[in-house]
């Protein structure tokens, strides 16, 4: 193979649990990420990219397909895609690239579908923080005279927290506690071992680039860096807001992206597949519902969407909510308002939920912080992000966005409608643990 035609190498790094704001290079002032801000300063920072669910394996399913979670099979947490689907790994290695996943599987945990990758190494989830081990040891059995694809999938900063030892600890006192939390030691401590797992994360990340530079192969590997949903913290994970499906999005790849660019296009991640495919000079695979990046990274001030869409299903709790995502606004329709939108469960055993909830049955809760205990809730919430990047401030009701309110429903039913998306409460799955205490029902 000449030179010239040299395929890149492609490689995925994804965290599981990390927002978007406790990155350096997105301006987080305590959080040090090192090699990541070293990716973005030499890369692309998109500063609209969002998820299409804030859960693990349909999140991730819709990075491996291109397509959003009603359409993949794995709609809700731990339902694994069918053997047939579709993923554009599979397109990679029709064309000779070495296929590795390795690390967490989630949503494709299925035998028929892990057996389609050249290489699988999975996490030791007794010493779950040695991760980069697997990814060095993968990298360097690959054979080199091909192209690889690797889905490099942290568990890092997945709870529970405290797993392993850290370089340099966070302090309790340092951390920057959102307004939608409850400034308790409780919460502190948690957050500054979240913090710790991040910089983890980012050495591991850090490990690979060394070895890809003494390989000589850094300059010819296509990188990004993500995220599968937000923070495992209140009103963020399985939540369609900005804090639970906007993901830091870096990406690297020397002989096409300028250095330091920053992107305000707005970006999903069903975009991803349609993206590698085309970096790869492969032919799209059929059923993408997504569209390359290609023009916006080749040129930051391209637009290739007006809108994005997010779903949250069954995560422990039954729910159906749908959300449009513009440069200025979320809207989000509940077709359960009835229902309580709680906190993820691993978050209910912790100090920090429980002083929060003794502290919003006493009556002395503040109201921004009340959010994952209300019951009924809004039909329909609306949040202009430019000036209220936690949605928090919900103006659905106001006179003066009645048309925007519409124009926007509109647009998100007729997404609904050519995804076959249709609510159909007979078939959603039902809570499997209690919405206040996390007990597991029994039924």
């Amino acid at each position: 193979m000449a030179a010239d035609e040299k395929k890149p190498n492609i490689l995925i790094f994804i965290a599981d649990d990390l927002g978007w704001e406790e990155v350096g290079a997105y301006g987080h002032p305590v959080v040090k990420t090192p090699n990541i801000d070293w990716l973005a300063s030499q890369g692309m920072r998109f500063d609209n990219f969002y998820l299409t669910a804030s859960s693990s394996s349909p999140s991730r399913s819709s990075i491996f397909t291109g397509m959003y979670p009603s359409c993949t099979g794995a709609r809700n947490l731990h339902e694994n895609m069918p053997a047939y689907i579709n993923m554009f790994p599979d397109r990679l290695h029709e064309k000779g690239y070495y296929t590795m996943l390795v690390g967490k599987t989630h949503g494709t945990n299925l035998p028929a579908v892990q057996k389609r990758f050249d290489y699988g190494s999975f996490i030791d989830w007794s010493k779950p923080w040695t991760m980069v081990d697997l990814w060095k040891d993968a990298l360097k059995q690959r054979p080199k005279d091909k192209p690889f694809f690797m889905f490099a999938a942290s568990i890092d900063p997945h709870r529970p927290f405290k797993q392993g030892e850290y370089e340099k600890p966070y302090l309790p006192d340092e951390v920057v506690v959102p307004p939608y939390l409850q400034d308790s030691p409780e919460m502190r401590e948690e957050l500054a071992d979240y913090y710790n797992e991040i910089s983890r994360f980012d050495n591991h990340v850090g490990q690979v680039l060394k070895l890809l530079r003494e390989e000589g192969e850094l300059e010819n590997t296509f990188i990004i860096v993500m995220s599968d949903n937000g923070r495992a913290f209140q009103q963020s994970k399985t939540r369609v807001n900005m804090q639970g499906i906007k993901s830091p999005f870096i990406v690297y790849y020397s002989p096409l992206i300028k250095q330091g660019v920053v992107t305000e296009s707005l970006a999903s991640a069903v975009d991803i597949a349609p993206t590698l495919l085309d970096i790869a000079k492969v032919k799209r695979a059929a059923g993408l519902q997504g569209v390359s990046l290609l023009p916006v990274l080749k040129e930051p001030e391209a637009e290739v969407r007006k809108y994005a869409f997010a779903e949250h299903n069954w995560h422990v709790f039954k729910a159906y909510e749908r959300a449009l995502i513009t440069k200025e606004y979320i809207y989000i329709r509940n077709w359960l308002p009835q229902l309580s939108n709680p906190v993820v469960v691993e978050v209910m055993t912790e100090p920090s939920y429980k002083t929060m909830l003794s502290a919003y049955e006493k009556g002395e809760l503040p109201v921004v912080q009340q959010d994952c205990f209300i019951s009924p809730r809004p039909e329909e919430e609306l949040f202009y992000t430019i000036k209220d990047i936690h949605c928090l401030n919900n103006i659905a009701n106001k006179k003066s966005m009645r048309k925007m309110k519409e124009k926007l429903n509109l647009i998100l039913e007729t997404w609904q409608m050519s995804i076959g998306d249709v609510f159909d409460e007979s078939k959603l799955k039902q809570d499997t643990s209690d919405r206040i205490t996390g007990k597991t029902l029994k039924r």
